[in-house]
This record gives structure tokens, sequence and C-alpha cells, in this order.
């Protein structure tokens, strides 16, 4: 299997393919991922939040699969919610603590007025520290907003989310953003504790996300800076919906990382010798 030979980088999925109901299936959608070649899975936290970590850590293993992470989200400028944020996140670190999870995303941050924002983001330095505290990097996903109002919420997470807080920056939510993916790794590159590669049909509004290499983004290149520049990150291939049947979306999908990674090595190998 190709995650046993070499890897320019370590290869996840993350499981939003599967739908809404995944939780009630989760040891074929591990078999799914498996099967398809990847090395890792990262899964919503409401998708297993009811499965005991025992019994999670069990099905993991009979797929030799690797939890690199869970995800959560909400905007906490939502006084309704903030206070479920703050409890969601002790329950999730306890979860993680009993597995040995290493990596929580969270995405959410959004900007309305500069009061709401400078406590939201007042928060997440709190939640770093925390999940930093309890040994798991709290790396933050981005979507396409961050990027909008003159990129006033990425910017602020740059320069003032704290040395705690981690990025997994989504290429395809970037180029929705308008902005440069390369650019943005670049400016990252000593924060990052994974990658998310996303395709989307075209750049406007009403683009859907697509198999991984059909869209706009520019995957390729994103995967080439990581081979030379972070190499065994993990790059997890994510598509939110899809018109094939989920396991086929993925397959596909680790197909086209896979053929990319199998000619980075290859070119590699060809420098080095040269």
């Amino acid at each position: 299997m190709y995650r046993e030979t070499f890897e320019p980088f370590r290869l996840g999925c993350q499981t939003i393919t599967f739908g809404e109901r995944q939780c009630e299936f989760l040891p074929r959608v591990f078999a799914a991922v498996a099967n398809a070649g990847y090395a890792g899975v990262e899964i919503g936290f409401r998708h297993i939040q009811r499965t005991p970590p025992d019994q999670l850590r069990d099905m993991l293993e009979r797929a030799h699969l690797t939890l690199l992470a869970t995800h959560v989200g909400g905007n906490l400028a939502d006084t309704g919610q903030a206070g479920a944020e703050r409890g969601l996140l002790a329950q999730v670190l306890d979860y993680l603590n009993a597995i040995n999870v290493p990596c929580l995303m969270y995405s959410g941050l959004k900007f309305e007025n500069e009061a709401q924002f400078q406590n939201d983001l007042a928060r997440l330095r709190q939640a770093a520290s925390e999940c930093h505290r309890r040994k798991v990097h709290l790396l933050y996903h981005n979507h396409d907003w961050e990027f909008t109002a003159g990129g006033r919420v990425i910017e602020a997470l740059l320069a003032e989310g704290g040395a705690e807080l981690g990025f997994c920056p989504d290429i395809g939510w970037v180029i929705r953003g308008g902005a440069d993916p390369l650019a943005l790794l670049e400016r990252m590159k000593n924060r990052l504790g994974a990658i998310h590669l996303k395709d989307f049909s075209t750049a406007g509004p009403e683009a859907k996300t697509v198999l991984l290499g059909a869209g706009v983004a520019p995957l390729k290149q994103a995967a080439a800076w990581v081979a030379k520049n972070k190499p065994g990150l993990w790059v997890v291939a994510e598509q939110d919906q899809a018109e094939l049947p989920a396991a086929e979306a993925i397959r596909r999908n680790a197909i086209f990382l896979r053929a990319w990674a199998r000619g980075a090595a290859a070119a590699d190998g060809a420098a080095t010798l040269r």
C-alpha cells in the first residue's frame, strides 16, 4: 500500500463526505478510508462524542488508521452558544487525551463589530492556551470569510492569535476568499499543524465542492509546497459534497494525491542523483 512507501506528506481524509449520519456506521467509514489508502482520519466531534473513546480506538486500530484530529466549530460571538462551546472544549480535550489525539481543529471566528471580534479573539487565545496545557495543538481552520473586509480576521489571527494557536489552512476556501494560498502558507509556515485540500468547481459563490483536481484550486502547487517545506505534514483531503458515493469519492481523491506524490518523489530522487 502507498502509505507504506515514501511519502512527501502524510495522507489524511476528512470524513465530511459521508454526511451527517456517519456516526451510525463509523466502522464502515473507517474501512472505506483505510481501503482508499489514507493513513489518517479527521472527523467532526459531533460524530464521535457518543462513542466511548476506547470503542473508537478499537475501531481505528482495526482499520489501521490514526485519528489525526477532530473538529469543532461555531461563532463564539453568539452568547447563547459561547458557554456551550467553553463547556465543549473541556469535553473534547478529555476525549482526545483519553486516546492520545494531538490536534483539535476549530473554525468559526467572524467579524461583526470590533468589540465582539476582540472578545472572541481573546476567547480563542484562551482556548489555545488550555489546549496547550492539555497537550493538544489547537489549529484554526479557515473558510472564505476570514479574508473578506480586507482580511481583518486572518490578519488578526496571524498577529494576535497567540503563539499557541496553530493553523490548518483550507486551500479551496482560501481561493474562494480571494487570497493567495502559497503566500499564506509561507506566512503560516512555522505554525502549520496540517493542511486541507478542498476543490471548488469555480471561484464563484455558487461553486460546489468537487473531486480533487477537477476544480480551480491550486492543489498540486500547495502539495508541492508542503513536500518541499514541511515534509511529513498531514495533508487532508476534504470534499463536502459528492455526486459519487462517498467511498468512491474519497478513493478518487486519494488516487489524485498519491499520483502527484509519486511524481514528486520520483522528481526529488532524480534531482538527488543529479
